[in-house]
């Protein structure tokens, strides 16, 4: 029996009860941006371009749903570290064409495989179907915040 008893507030509050959830399915996650020294917009950066390919600062800011002034210097950390390269666009030299490198591919596997593990371990609470149930209904909040797929 849990000892830790939070106000019945909290306990009814959907906004307070999927923060909680989210904060423990990326903890893992956290520790190892961490350790890297990077956060997590560091890891929405990566999978944008793990899963769109190649692309412009500009396209990377939409993709990844990061303002365009702050997305240069996480760019500048990401490249840094060899996870990603820019170069000039053949196409237009005024901008810039952001990939991952190798090394970055290697880390979005495992920044990728360490968020599935926390995100089963916490909903591994639910069964698949109430998994979807979950997924859809915060994807139409998600939706509702302009957000889309």
């Amino acid at each position: 029996m849990n000892d830790f008893l939070i106000p019945q507030f909290q306990w009814n509050s959907l906004s307070y009860l999927t923060s909680r959830a989210g904060r423990i399915g990326t903890q893992e996650l956290t520790e190892l941006m961490e350790s890297e020294s990077l956060t997590r917009n560091h890891f929405m950066i990566v999978c944008a371009l793990a899963e769109f390919g190649p692309m412009s600062q500009n396209d990377l800011a939409k993709h990844s749903n990061l303002n365009r002034g702050h997305l240069v210097a996480y760019l500048d950390e990401l490249a840094e570290r060899k996870i990603l390269e820019r170069s000039v666009d053949p196409a237009d030299r005024r901008r810039n064409i952001v990939t991952l490198t190798n090394a970055g591919k290697k880390f979005t596997a495992r920044a990728t495989a360490a968020a599935q593990r926390s995100e089963a371990d916490v909903f591994g609470a639910l069964d698949a179907k109430q998994q979807a149930t979950l997924r859809s209904l915060l994807q139409q909040v998600a939706t509702k915040d302009g957000e889309a797929r």
